[in-house]
Protein backbone atom coordinates (compact mmCIF):
# COMPACT_ATOMS: atom_id res chain seq x y z
CA UNK A 1 0.00 0.00 0.00
CA UNK A 2 1.40 3.42 -0.66
CA UNK A 3 0.59 6.77 0.55
CA UNK A 4 1.10 9.86 -1.06
CA UNK A 5 2.91 12.66 0.73
CA UNK A 6 0.12 14.57 0.27
CA UNK A 7 -1.99 12.54 1.77
CA UNK A 8 -0.26 12.01 4.80
CA UNK A 9 0.17 15.95 5.17
CA UNK A 10 -3.06 16.24 5.15
CA UNK A 11 -3.98 13.95 7.41
CA UNK A 12 -1.24 15.59 9.87
CA UNK A 13 -2.58 18.81 9.66
CA UNK A 14 -5.84 17.07 10.27
CA UNK A 15 -4.71 15.99 13.33
CA UNK A 16 -2.71 18.93 14.51
CA UNK A 17 -5.57 21.14 13.99
CA UNK A 18 -8.09 18.39 15.92
CA UNK A 19 -4.90 18.50 18.42
CA UNK A 20 -4.99 22.19 18.96
CA UNK A 21 -8.65 22.39 19.50
CA UNK A 22 -8.65 19.78 21.95
CA UNK A 23 -5.87 21.48 23.56
CA UNK A 24 -8.17 24.65 23.75
CA UNK A 25 -10.84 23.40 25.14
CA UNK A 26 -8.87 21.64 27.97
CA UNK A 27 -7.60 25.14 28.47
CA UNK A 28 -11.21 26.26 29.22
CA UNK A 29 -12.17 23.54 31.13
CA UNK A 30 -9.34 24.31 33.35
CA UNK A 31 -9.61 27.57 33.69
CA UNK A 32 -13.23 26.91 34.17
CA UNK A 33 -12.57 24.74 36.94
CA UNK A 34 -10.43 27.19 38.40
CA UNK A 35 -13.17 29.75 38.50
CA UNK A 36 -15.71 26.83 39.87
CA UNK A 37 -13.46 25.88 42.83
CA UNK A 38 -12.44 29.48 43.74
CA UNK A 39 -16.49 30.65 43.65
CA UNK A 40 -17.28 27.22 45.53
CA UNK A 41 -14.39 28.27 48.36
CA UNK A 42 -15.72 31.29 48.80
CA UNK A 43 -19.80 30.69 48.93
CA UNK A 44 -18.19 27.99 51.65
CA UNK A 45 -16.62 30.49 53.51
CA UNK A 46 -19.74 32.49 53.74
CA UNK A 47 -21.73 29.33 54.67
CA UNK A 48 -19.36 28.52 57.40
CA UNK A 49 -19.21 32.17 58.79
CA UNK A 50 -23.44 32.21 58.76
CA UNK A 51 -23.19 28.97 60.81
CA UNK A 52 -20.74 30.64 62.96
CA UNK A 53 -23.05 33.83 63.40
CA UNK A 54 -25.95 31.25 64.06
CA UNK A 55 -24.11 29.45 66.85
CA UNK A 56 -23.27 32.92 68.77
CA UNK A 57 -26.70 34.21 67.98
CA UNK A 58 -28.15 30.98 69.86
CA UNK A 59 -25.54 31.30 72.75
CA UNK A 60 -26.46 35.12 72.96
CA UNK A 61 -30.26 34.19 73.32
CA UNK A 62 -29.90 31.35 75.54
CA UNK A 63 -27.84 34.02 78.00
CA UNK A 64 -30.30 36.26 77.78
CA UNK A 65 -33.69 33.72 78.04
CA UNK A 66 -31.55 32.61 81.35
CA UNK A 67 -31.60 36.16 82.46
CA UNK A 68 -35.40 37.04 81.60
CA UNK A 69 -36.12 34.07 83.66
CA UNK A 70 -34.11 35.05 86.58
CA UNK A 71 -35.90 38.35 86.39
CA UNK A 72 -39.86 36.56 85.81
CA UNK A 73 -38.72 34.41 89.05
CA UNK A 74 -37.48 37.24 90.94
CA UNK A 75 -40.65 39.72 90.12
CA UNK A 76 -42.64 36.53 90.93
CA UNK A 77 -40.96 35.96 94.33
CA UNK A 78 -41.20 39.58 95.16
CA UNK A 79 -44.77 39.33 95.12
CA UNK A 80 -44.26 36.59 97.64
CA UNK A 81 -42.09 38.67 99.84
CA UNK A 82 -44.48 41.54 99.52
CA UNK A 83 -47.10 39.80 100.80
CA UNK A 84 -45.25 38.17 103.89
CA UNK A 85 -43.50 41.17 104.92
CA UNK A 86 -46.65 43.03 104.40
CA UNK A 87 -44.82 45.88 102.57
CA UNK A 88 -47.07 48.60 101.13
CA UNK A 89 -46.81 51.87 98.92
CA UNK A 90 -45.51 55.06 101.20
CA UNK A 91 -47.72 57.94 101.18
CA UNK A 92 -44.93 60.67 100.63
CA UNK A 93 -44.24 58.51 97.36
CA UNK A 94 -43.54 60.50 93.97
CA UNK A 95 -45.10 57.29 92.25
CA UNK A 96 -48.57 57.18 89.84
CA UNK A 97 -50.71 55.81 92.46
CA UNK A 98 -50.74 52.27 90.52
CA UNK A 99 -47.55 51.33 90.73
CA UNK A 100 -46.24 49.27 93.53
CA UNK A 101 -43.27 50.17 95.71
CA UNK A 102 -41.33 47.14 97.47
CA UNK A 103 -39.30 44.44 96.16
CA UNK A 104 -38.80 44.52 92.45
CA UNK A 105 -40.83 46.98 92.17
CA UNK A 106 -39.14 48.28 89.04
CA UNK A 107 -40.43 45.12 87.55
CA UNK A 108 -44.20 45.22 88.32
Amino acid sequence: MKYSHHMMKEAYDEMKDRFKDLEKRVLKYVETTKFLEANYKDKHLMVNYYIDQVIVFKLELAEKEKKNNKLKNYHASSYILESIFNITQDKNDSEKKNNKKGIGSEYH
